[in-house]
């Protein structure tokens, strides 16, 4: 999974001058950079200058979901697609649908669909086909658990068919200690609002998992006093990857483990802020050859998870 790296949003040193004992005597000072990632979208769509609409049925006589959390989501869900798209709050419309007579199988159906599209002038548009709430269970930690469960189809006018069946699904929970133990368990007062809140937050993130996001996250920076590391990291603030890494590779003829340990730390950063993962996983891998270190370890763990 590879990830981009624009820019770096905020830079925050820490001096730490941590003393990590590596191998005895002074170790290097850790300074901490927070770097803007860009995370590939989970269900990538293009929602860019299209005409969406999100639509929620009202069935006749027929329970088949919560209308209270279906219209929390669905809201949510129009005006997350509104703001991933940069479009102004509210320009995506949230319809009901009446299915009326309609028979529950004729709502897949495309044309039943492209009916909704040509009538309300729409080309995206997200049918909302249920939010529903499972049974409440008591787990092994005195959390009482809630799951709750959304279906949302995907239809595309311009192709004239459904392009994504989404089933979406996460779980509600309230820690309700001693009462673990009780046969009778007493649904928290705040149940309903909560319920409606992750309702909310389902629609918040079913919209943004169509784009890519930004996530801050930290990176570490070794830094020795001494000129020539200064110098380097003054490049990496800059954004001079290529800069630093000339200087850290240069460090590496050092007789020092540790610094020879910390300058291939320093390169894998590079290499990852270039967008090189592979070529930064091998010059983790001699850094740890070199010295194992916590944080390579941590690092390591890190790029893997990223690639997945």
């Amino acid at each position: 999974m590879k990830i981009k790296y624009d820019h770096m949003k905020t830079i925050r040193t820490i001096s730490l001058l941590i003393a990590l004992l590596l191998a005895g005597g002074c170790g290097p000072m850790i300074n901490i950079l927070e770097v803007d990632v860009r995370q590939p979208a989970s269900r990538p769509m293009n929602i860019m200058g299209r005409e969406m609409a999100v639509f929620t049925p009202l069935y006749d006589s027929i329970t088949l979901s919560d209308s209270v959390l279906m219209n929390r989501y669905a809201q949510s869900l129009a005006d997350g697609l509104a703001l991933q798209a940069r479009l102004p709050k509210g320009a995506v419309p949230l319809f009901i649908h009446h299915t009326g007579s309609e028979s529950l199988g004729t709502l897949d159906q495309p044309d039943y669909a492209h009916r909704l599209a040509l009538e309300t002038e729409t080309d995206l548009l997200f049918m909302v086909d249920s939010v529903t709430i499972g049974g409440f269970l008591v787990n092994d930690n005195a959390y009482l658990l809630a799951p709750i469960q959304a279906v949302v189809r995907v239809y595309d006018a311009e192709l004239v068919r459904f392009t994504r069946y989404i089933p979406i699904r996460d779980t509600a929970a309230w820690d309700i200690g001693d009462q673990a133990d009780k046969e009778t368990i007493t649904i928290p007062r705040s149940a309903f609002i909560d319920l409606q809140r992750a309702a909310v937050y389902m629609g918040e993130q079913t919209a943004r998992s169509f784009m890519d996001q930004w996530e801050t996250q930290d990176r570490v920076v070794f830094v020795f006093d001494k000129l020539k590391w200064n110098r380097a990291y003054d490049h990496a603030l800059a954004f001079e990857w290529d800069k630093a890494m000339e200087i850290w590779l240069e460090l590496l003829k050092s007789n020092n483990t540790k610094e020879v340990a910390c300058a291939a730390f320093n390169v894998a950063l590079a290499c990852e802020m270039q967008g090189n993962f592979a070529l930064a996983e091998k010059w983790l891998d001699l850094s740890q050859k070199t010295l194992d270190m916590a944080e390579t370890r941590y690092y390591r763990d890190m790029l893997q998870e990223r690639k997945k």
